[in-house]
This record gives structure tokens, C-alpha cells and sequence, in this order.
């Protein structure tokens, strides 16, 4: 079961050489969609890397979101976006050849679409996609919908429902990156954070694994995702990622006691 943020150590938090982090509901000021990026959460992310840890981005959005947010913050770590499918070691690298095809994601969907056309909503945000897609699902449980899956996996963003190659996740797409990258870089020397399903395969494959608090989650969900991340923040969202970096750099330099 996750504990407090308050847990981490001078020694993990002295180890650490990469934060990668989801976006939206773990970094951004709200658990929706919309949210922005708050002054906090950019300080952030120049005090680690001023610090000598690197910070990356692991999410959901497609990697021109990811290209953008990367430039802006001013971040030299890994990019990987639709939940693994597609990455980078860093901003401007090329992208890493995964084995991964839009094949199964695209199959998935029109096999949903007949079996269920009321309840399947695949829509103008697919456009930007390269290897998943995005559906929405009315009046189907996520268990039915996954039953009837051949070569896709069915993905729960707490927004949206995501299809994806079978096999592809968050974790396994960070392990690879990992094993490319010099200085030594692993899983006993790399945070992750997240907020939602999506994240559940970095919370059980890295030691160091933060859980920022979404309301928008169900009690349920909640307690699953506290059962596999080690730490939690006790605010949400971005404020919630906030205080956790603030807390490790603190301990890291020896100023909290």
C-alpha cells in the first residue's frame, strides 16, 4: 500500500538521476483534460534538471503534444506517448523503432463498432494518433469490451478508453529506453509518477513509483492503484506533483528534518 510522499528518503531521493512523469491529472492543474501548467509545476521541472535529474515525459497524448511540452518546459529526458506505443530518448531524437503497428488498434475498433454501434464513439482526436486510438464507450462495461479483443488491449485513461497493441505499455517502452540510454540509467535510479490505470504498469514494473491524488477516479480505482504505487501526494494534480518534487530536492540537499 502507497505511503505518504513524506517517506522518501535522503538516499532514494540522493539516487535518483529521472523523473518521468504522465500529464494530464499529474501534472497539470487539473485532473481534466483541459487542465494547464502551473508556474509550481515548471519551477519544477527546472530545479530538478538544475539538480542533475533529468525529467521525461510518459503519457497518453501523442508525441507532437509531447514534442511541444518538452520545448516549452525545457526538459532533456525521454519522451513516450500513446501509452508506450511511440518514443524517444529525448526532444528533437528520433523516434525508437518498438515493433509496434496501429494494425491491431484499427482492427479492435471496427470489430467494436459492428458488435456494438450504439456504444462505440471514435472520433476527431484519432486523426493526431500514430499507433492507438481513443474511444469513447457508453452503456458497455470495459470487462465486455475486452472480451471481445483478439491483438488489442483496452486501455482506461480515467477519461477515455485508449486501444492499443497487445503487450505495449508504459513500463515495458520505459525499460527499453532505459537500456539505451548511458550514465548508468535504470529502474532503481528513475521516479515515476502518474494518476490513473494508464500508469498502473510503471506503479508494479519501477521501485519508485508516485501516485498524484485524482478525484476524479472512483473510490475503487483509488485504493487499486495505492495497492501497486509506493508513495502517494496528498494533493492532486499538479499541486500534488509539486510538493512531491519539492520534498525530494529538500532531502536530497539536506534541509528537511
Amino acid at each position: 500500500m502507497a505511503k505518504s510522499y513524506e517517506n522518501i528518503s535522503t538516499e532514494t531521493a540522493r539516487s535518483l538521476k529521472l523523473i518521468m512523469t504522465d500529464v494530464d491529472g499529474t501534472i497539470t492543474s487539473t485532473s481534466k483534460l483541459d487542465g494547464r501548467f502551473s508556474g509550481d509545476v515548471m519551477r519544477s521541472f527546472r530545479l530538478l534538471e538544475e539538480q542533475g535529474i533529468i525529467v521525461g515525459l510518459v503519457s497518453g497524448r501523442n508525441m507532437n503534444d509531447l514534442d511541444g511540452y518538452a520545448e516549452k518546459f525545457n526538459i532533456s529526458g525521454p519522451l513516450i506517448g500513446e501509452n508506450g506505443a511511440v518514443a524517444r530518448i529525448r526532444k528533437g531524437g528520433g523516434l525508437i523503432d518498438l515493433g509496434v503497428s496501429q494494425k491491431p488498434a484499427i482492427e479492435a475498433l471496427e470489430k467494436l463498432e459492428r458488435l456494438f454501434p450504439d456504444a462505440i464513439q471514435a472520433g476527431e482526436w484519432n486523426k493526431s494518433r500514430t499507433m492507438d486510438l481513443i474511444i469513447k464507450v457508453t452503456g458497455v462495461s470495459s470487462e465486455e469490451i475486452q472480451r471481445h479483443l483478439d491483438n488489442a488491449d483496452l486501455l482506461d485513461s480515467g477519461y477515455v478508453f485508449h486501444l492499443i497493441q497487445k503487450g505495449v505499455s508504459k513500463a515495458n517502452t520505459l525499460d527499453q529506453i532505459l537500456k539505451k540510454m548511458k550514465d548508468s540509467f535504470s529502474a532503481d535510479t528513475t521516479m515515476v509518477f502518474g494518476d490513473a490505470p494508464t500508469d498502473l504498469s510503471l506503479f508494479q514494473a519501477f521501485p519508485n513509483s508516485v501516485l498524484v491524488i485524482n478525484p476524479e477516479l472512483t473510490e475503487e480505482t483509488r485504493q487499486m492503484l495505492m495497492r501497486e504505487a509506493r508513495y502517494v501526494s496528498h494533493a492532486c494534480c499538479g499541486e500534488g506533483f509539486s510538493e512531491v518534487v519539492r520534498h525530494i530536492l529538500a532531502v536530497r540537499n539536506g534541509k528537511l528534518f
